[in-house]
């Protein structure tokens, strides 16, 4: 879907010729981001070096700071969910039916690969699973996820990715639902080499200490104690961080965060201040910085934090209200990041979160 271009400027010239003012209109500049832009993932690879991906196959790279942006052919109109580098030069995006681009270049261009990443439907024919989210340890080992159970991962850069579903441990015989053995994975994380992280649907939480050959669940500890009494009733997991691999946190449905410090044998929800933040509205990405500080981010442009000493998730004061959905937020530094979602927005923060500036070329 094109977008249409949205003025930067209008600028009226009236030259007094007695009582006839004559009004002449200035071209119009080009931007490169719009208010009907969707974006869905950010990485920041420095204070002021940030790539942005999104609806319709959009590409945005800025290296000034987010004062000019330069849109990157992706090849596609399907939309990208998500972005990862593993250093300066390479990095792969995921999106709809499989999609799987690489750029080797820093992101200046970006090839499509095969990311295997087929099933059966139903009906017996061949469909590509949408990937929604990826991780790269470094230029030749990265790992993706999406519907159906599905992970694909590289070892060579991305020259052959090996796809496969990952087996469900909940028994699914005394009556629960097709969907709850083949749930949608939405986020993956890996430490090192061997130990990552996938959350998704159902609240699923997948742990592997194999390099992801093998997969254990880890949710049914997050019903203790809450009420919850049926694995299907867990709150879907749209996001996951990993600190180490003892210590992750993952965000999703009905403001949920779910938290381990022990490598995921227990897992328990924070505190969310229900007086300042919506308890109906999930959360789609968190991330904690090195001293302990959480940001979250949801779908009612909700922004939270939890400072490291605070008993509580709060909404955060970002200066301004947020009318839709944020997606994403990454920080490159403690000091530096960035947040985006719907209208096409993109706020970017150079003092921990203290203030957040729109940031739209």
């Amino acid at each position: 879907m094109r977008c249409r271009s949205i003025p930067l400027g209008l600028t009226l010239c009236v030259l007094a010729l007695g009582c006839h003012p004559e009004v002449e209109m200035i071209a119009m500049v080009e931007r490169p981001i719009y208010v009907t832009d969707r974006f869905y993932d950010v990485q920041a690879l420095s204070k002021d070096h940030a790539i942005v991906v999104g609806y319709g196959g959009k590409i945005a790279q800025t290296s000034d700071g987010g004062a000019t942006w330069e849109i990157r052919p992706s090849g596609t109109d399907l939309a990208l969910y998500a972005v990862r580098m593993a250093d300066e030069s390479h990095g792969w995006i995921v999106g709809q039916e499989g999609l799987m681009l690489h750029t080797d270049d820093g992101g200046k261009t970006w090839q499509k690969q095969e990311s295997n990443s087929t099933f059966e439907d139903t009906d017996g024919s061949t469909k590509r699973a949408y990937l929604f989210s990826l991780w790269a340890l470094d230029a030749n080992t990265a790992w993706a996820v999406g519907d159906r159970t599905m992970l694909t991962s590289t070892t060579d850069g991305g020259k052959t990715w090996t796809a496969r579903k990952v087996a469900m441990e909940l028994d699914t015989s005394g009556g629960e639902t097709l969907a709850a053995a083949d749930p949608i994975f939405y986020d993956v994380r890996f430490v090192d080499r061997q130990q990552g992280w996938i959350v998704g649907e159902f609240g699923k939480i997948m742990h592997t200490a194999d390099g992801g050959q093998t997969w254990r669940e880890q949710e049914r500890t997050l019903m203790e104690g809450t009420g919850i009494f049926d694995l299907l009733d867990l709150p879907t997991l749209f996001g996951i961080h990993t600190v180490d691999g003892q210590q992750a946190l993952a965000v999703g449905l009905d403001a949920h965060v779910a938290r381990t410090t022990d490598g995921g044998a227990r897992w328990t929800f924070d505190t969310i201040d229900a007086g300042a933040v919506p308890l109906v509205d999930p959360f789609y990405d968190v991330t904690e910085l090195p001293d302990g500080t959480g940001w979250g981010v949801g779908a009612a442009g909700e922004v939270i934090r939890k400072g490291p000493t605070d008993a509580a998730w709060t909404r955060a004061k970002i200066g301004q209200d947020v009318l839709t959905w944020l997606r994403a937020i990454h920080f490159s530094d403690p000091q530096n990041g960035w947040m985006v979602g719907g209208f096409g927005l993109i706020f970017r923060t150079t003092d921990g979160g203290k203030t957040w500036l729109p940031s739209q070329g």
